[in-house]
């Protein structure tokens, strides 16, 4: 958990310029949606005894909740996210809780990753490493966004990307192949 979370805190850094830690954490929306989720995972996949699991996971709830109504963005402790999230601005994020993400992803305000249905079949999106996914964007059903993917603003993706493809339009289309390398942000 301190691992994946210190991956996302090392993505809000600017490559040069010295930020310190408490600002971060007082001030970035977005780390606070990580930091919950990653306490939310954490708490998922390690069991304590039954009275305090309970205790703690209605305080944590609160917490969820909290940070759903006061940064918009609502990212379920049953997603599986890689380390290196980077949310660089909040609002209306939307990340259903089956969702699987891989490590170094950006997410961007007003993205769902949501469940959809894709020839019949219900589902929801799985996402590589190193996505960028722009403002605006809907990825939708039982879809793959392959690894270096970018997805444009206000696109709505509902089939799979090949690897480094950026993607944009409504429905989503191929533009290019030049991935996602010059959108991530770098840690430092």
């Amino acid at each position: 958990m301190f691992a994946d979370f210190r991956a996302d805190l090392d993505r809000l850094r600017t490559p040069g310029h010295r930020v310190s830690v408490l600002r971060l954490l007082f001030f970035n929306q977005g780390l606070w949606a990580c930091a919950c989720y990653r306490a939310g995972r954490y708490l998922n996949d390690h069991h304590m005894l039954p009275g305090l699991h309970q205790v703690v996971m209605i305080l944590y709830n609160l917490w969820w909740k909290w940070i759903e109504i006061s940064t918009g963005i609502s990212i379920s402790p049953d997603c599986r996210i890689g380390p290196g999230l980077y949310i660089g601005h909040f609002g209306q994020i939307i990340v259903h809780p089956d969702v699987v993400m891989g490590s170094g992803c950006n997410i961007s305000q007003g993205v769902t990753l949501g469940l959809g249905a894709k020839e019949g079949c219900w589902g929801v999106p799985t996402v590589g490493d190193r996505v960028y996914i722009a403002p605006g964007a809907k990825v939708i059903g039982p879809i793959h966004l392959a690894n270096g993917t970018v997805v444009g603003a206000n696109a709505v993706v509902t089939r799979d990307t090949e690897e480094n493809a950026i993607v944009g339009g409504v429905p989503a289309r191929v533009i290019s192949h030049k991935g996602s390398a010059m959108f991530l942000r770098p840690g430092p």
